[in-house]
């Protein structure tokens, strides 16, 4: 694997090996990027690209670094040795390809292509060349993340037999989504997030929890429904808004996952055992509590058999810098991985053939796949209720 460390003095007067970072794409993404980079002394700033000028300007001027003329700039400079692509996900599988013919690593925004036969060129291309390449989200590295890893991972709950997981963000149609803005003042790309759908933007973060605890899916459905659609008249292109799937894993264990844009906001995760659950409230907060409840023995005729819960310690600790918006999010943590490993050697977490798998996944529940069938309509006769009515019980006295 290619090394371009580059060196800077650290605050003891020594020498300290950094990877140069440069971004593609400056929208509203790149702020949260650029606010927690002061949390990975591994990573060096080298400047931002943006087929909007000003954007790359007031990116570079609030964040620091260069801005750069385009793409061929970027790519051309030997002390970037890391791009990140934050370009609209339309650009993605151009820009990435791009940057890995130039000799770059690349750290991607979800997701990593459009398509799976897009991302599994990039993959290979990658590999080919020597080259890391992963794709976000990152909130595997998060406090909550790495502390109900441990948990898991040491027994806490016993064997792992099952898990709730939900992105659910709200109805979104209803929000005042026209009106967010980042740090700069740059809007929310509802006209491009929308379209990719509530799947594509938002299955990752639950996914990438439950492969790291349990391994791959080895099989799964999925069901999807556009519910609110008629809500966004300016957009010719709406993907499903709601998405329901049913994942098996490589450990045995299964998990219920919920994805939309539709349902009040629910972001937890619960993993159940056979000696007790693990909970955390909002996988979107790097600080969210992970709450433990264990078996216990319960008399009489009850449905209690969890202990009350009780908040486990954080077994990393917080990041000094965040990104002060609705939700905290590691967004830097995946490429300070990708410059750790190439600085020192060994495997990123964040692989190549992780995020693929992920993007396998994020597909399939955003096109509906699995075991479906069409439940038939016979002997109907007495099913006298529709949609809007009711119905009381008489009572004989």
């Amino acid at each position: 694997m290619p090394n371009h460390g580059t060196g800077h003095t650290s605050s003891d007067g020594g020498q300290q090996q950094t990877a140069g970072l440069a971004f593609l794409g400056c929208g509203y993404a790149a702020d949260f990027y650029g606010a927690t980079l002061p949390n990975y002394p591994q990573l060096t700033l080298k400047g931002a690209s943006d087929i909007d000028g000003e954007r790359a300007r007031t990116f570079a001027g609030e964040f620091g670094g260069q801005a750069y003329q385009g793409l061929e700039t970027v790519l051309a400079d030997p002390e970037v040795t890391i791009v990140a692509n934050l370009t609209p996900v339309s650009q993605h599988y151009a820009v990435t390809k791009a940057a890995l013919l130039a000799g770059k690593h690349v750290y991607s925004e979800k997701p990593l292509a459009p398509t799976l036969e897009q991302a599994t060129e990039l993959v290979e291309l990658a590999k080919e060349r020597g080259l890391l390449l992963s794709s976000a989200p990152a909130t595997v590295f998060s406090q909550s993340a790495q502390t109900l890893f441990k948990a898991v991972h040491d027994g806490l709950i016993g064997t792992p037999r099952l898990a709730h997981a939900n992105l659910d963000m709200g109805a979104l149609a209803f929000m005042p989504y026209t009106e967010w803005r980042s740090r700069r003042g740059v809007p929310w790309p509802y006209w491009d997030e929308v379209p990719n759908g509530c799947v594509m933007e938002h299955a990752g973060y639950q996914l990438s929890w439950l492969i790291t605890m349990f391994g791959p899916v080895v099989r799964m459905a999925g069901h999807t429904a556009l519910l609110l659609g008629h809500e966004w008249p300016e957009l010719t292109e709406i993907a499903p808004d709601v998405s329901f799937g049913f994942l098996e894993f490589a450990n045995g264990a299964v998990c219920r996952i919920s994805i939309g844009w539709v349902a009040p906001a629910d972001m937890t995760l619960t993993v159940v055992g056979d000696q007790g659950s693990l909970s955390v409230k909002d996988v979107w907060q790097a600080s969210s509590p992970v709450l433990l409840q264990r078996r216990i023995k319960e008399n009489g005729k009850t449905n209690g058999y969890l202990a009350e819960p009780q908040q486990l310690p954080f077994v990393t600790p917080p990041a000094r810098h965040r990104y002060d918006d609705t939700h905290d999010l590691t967004v830097g943590a995946g490429i300070a991985d990708m410059a750790q490993t190439i600085l020192t050697g060994g495997q990123p977490f964040l692989s190549a053939d992780f995020s693929l798998h992920i993007l396998d996944v994020s597909l399939r529940l955003a096109e509906g796949r699995g075991i479906t069938e069409t439940v038939p309509l016979v002997h109907t006769d007495d099913i006298k209720l529709t949609r809007g009515q009711t119905t009381a019980l008489g009572h004989r006295s």
